[in-house]
């Protein structure tokens, strides 16, 4: 990987548990092959348009990445439920884009997550919105979810040789009875193993945030534990 930067974030209130400073490792990358990126994922890092981070966090370690072995993975009779509920919601795969019926869209779920689940304001604008999901060093997809023609949901996803990577999703609050999170986690579960993927990555699961725990109804999954991928069946 060629980074023309490396650097610590100044600490700032953790996004996820609030009672306690954060602060990030972040590479600035300029090139990363296909096997670097693979690396980079089986590692836990994670990344934001070229910015590859990881925590580093002094006196926390509540950050734990969190995969999906595709090829075991059952949908629970609550996924299933979901499947069927969003059977007429059409899903476009395609290159990342940029509108403002996008920006529109991701604006109205970040406002209503800071409202009803206490994150901290993110102003998103064209530009923060190009560096975060477009400016891609690696291979990424836009997954787009439509009900009748209408945009209700994005996701980004990047591809490895061996997984996909869920990067960030957002939907349209006003859908919020269709579980459109769950549907797309899904949806990216059903793309990978389609396409012969071992993994779905789902970045970190982090204890006691309410807007993580979602991640461990994707069973079976694997938690990265003091450096090894372990597997975790509840």
């Amino acid at each position: 990987m060629r980074a023309y930067a490396k650097f610590l974030t100044n600490p700032e209130t953790c996004p996820y548990l609030h009672d306690r400073p954060s602060r990030l490792e972040v590479r600035l990358a300029v090139k990363v092959t296909p096997e670097e990126h693979s690396a980079e994922l089986a590692s836990g890092a994670r990344h934001f348009g070229k910015s590859y981070f990881r925590p580093a966090c002094p006196d926390c370690s509540e950050c734990i990445s969190l995969r999906v072995p595709v090829r075991t993975f059952l949908p629970s009779r609550s996924q299933r439920r979901v499947l069927r509920k969003n059977r007429d919601v059409e899903l476009e795969l395609g290159e990342p884009a940029l509108d403002a019926e996008r920006l529109d869209l991701y604006r109205r779920f970040h406002d209503d997550r800071e409202q009803r689940r206490g994150w901290l304001p993110s102003p998103m604008d064209f530009e923060g919105y190009f560096s975060s999901f477009i400016d891609n060093p690696v291979l990424t997809h836009e997954f787009r979810y439509r009900l009748d023609g209408v945009l209700i949901g994005i996701a980004y996803v990047d591809e490895s040789r061996h997984a996909l990577n869920s990067i960030f999703a957002y939907h349209g609050p006003e859908y919020s009875r269709r579980s459109l999170g769950t549907f797309d986690i899904l949806s990216e579960i059903e793309v990978a193993a389609s396409r012969g993927k071992s993994y779905l990555y789902l970045g970190y699961y982090v204890a006691g945030c309410p807007s993580m725990e979602y991640k461990r109804d994707f069973r079976p999954y694997e938690l990265l534990v003091d450096g090894n991928w372990k597997p975790f069946e509840e």
